[in-house]
């Protein structure tokens, strides 16, 4: 008796109950495993944080020592631009001199609500702080171009961003401090022969004008872009002629530059204008969202056109090439670009970036 007891023990259909419970067991861990990380990365991504950086300037005048920019990028039309709580939480009793947004504030979707709120918040916090902005490559264009049914060379979201009171930044704009000028420009004017653009860009317009291009309706269109970006790099070439090499220079691009292509630009810089390469002590970059999906403690998983599990060099926070500090924010919502959607693991920051001469 006691052997057939053993025996049905043993028998089959009990072994396969053990392993379903088993399975069971494992299931309802994996899915417990799943919501915290759900969970956890909803918490993470419904608020911003604040991050300080230091920027080192060798020999830097004491009239900038503790100048502050907040740099903000790649909103991509995320609803935190739009609840002025978090921003007026985030920035209560933090000084700064101005502000930067550099780029994918709307993203693909053409939504610039969220744009216009987070400016309007940020005028209401500081109102005497400017506040300074540049599309980035998932904007929409900024300027027109094609035939839409108006005569405005600028597109909607950009003069929604500067009825609120923002500066679209196309042509380097001064920011007195002290007696000295801080200097905010597009980083490709660096890039750019000014003189010899607006010659180039006069006689096509001189062309254009001899076809009687502006009176049609999508020529006319391509005829006032063009007349556009021609008084652009006339305040251009006005502005050079004011900067000193003793004023503080900060280039804003979306997309950060290699540092090859920094170091060969430095370079080659003309030392004896005021406004070269070499005379950047700051560039500010977003366009990688931080990777948009990070592992925890362990940097981006993928990024398109860079790979693999790339190291943080390049994708966010500072770098130094040689004099030139480049700073990539690594933004607040999430690209389309990516093939993953929303932002895993990486919370949205923006940071506060402060000059000084002191090493540490």
């Amino acid at each position: 008796m006691g052997k057939r007891k053993n025996a049905y023990l043993f028998a089959p259909q009990k072994q396969g109950r053990s392993h379903l419970g088993a399975v069971l067991i494992m299931l309802m861990m994996l899915l417990a495993v799943v919501l915290i990380v759900v969970m956890t990365n909803y918490g993470v991504n419904h608020k911003v944080t604040l991050e300080t950086e230091k920027v080192h300037v060798m020999g830097l005048d004491k009239t900038f020592e503790g100048f502050s920019v907040l740099h903000i990028s790649d909103l991509h039309a995320s609803a935190l631009g739009s609840d002025p709580e978090i921003w007026s939480s985030l920035l209560f009793g933090k000084s700064f001199n101005a502000v930067v947004l550099s780029g994918d504030m709307v993203g693909t979707s053409g939504n610039y609500e969220p744009l216009l709120s987070l400016i309007h918040t940020l005028k209401q916090l500081r109102a005497d702080i400017p506040v300074y902005f540049i599309a980035g490559d998932d904007d929409p264009p900024a300027v027109l171009s094609s035939a839409r049914g108006t005569p405005e060379v600028l597109a909607e979201w950009v003069r929604a961003a500067q009825q609120e009171g923002a500066i679209y930044l196309d042509a380097p704009i001064a920011q007195p401090v002290g007696k000295k000028n801080v200097w905010f420009t597009p980083q490709y004017l660096y890039d750019v022969e000014v003189d010899g653009m607006v010659s180039a860009l006069g006689k096509q317009r001189e062309e254009m004008e001899g076809r009687g291009t502006q009176y049609d309706a999508e020529g006319g269109a391509s005829y006032r872009a063009l007349c556009y970006r021609i008084e652009a790099y006339e305040r251009t070439q006005i502005a050079l002629k004011s900067i000193l090499s003793t004023d503080l220079q900060i280039a804003v691009n979306h997309a950060p530059l290699e540092a090859s292509y920094i170091r060969e630009s430095i370079e080659w810089a003309d030392q004896d204008k005021p406004f070269n390469f070499r005379n950047i002590s700051l560039l500010l970059c977003g366009h990688y969202c931080g990777g948009q999906w990070r592992l925890p403690w362990d940097g981006a998983i993928y990024v398109p056109d860079v790979g693999w599990f790339p190291p943080d060099d390049g994708l966010v926070g500072m770098q130094r090439i040689n004099s030139l500090n480049q700073y990539i924010s690594s933004g607040i919502g999430a690209s389309e670009y990516y093939p993953m959607k929303g932002r895993l693991f990486n919370k949205p920051t923006v940071t506060l970036l402060t000059y000084t001469a002191k090493l540490e």
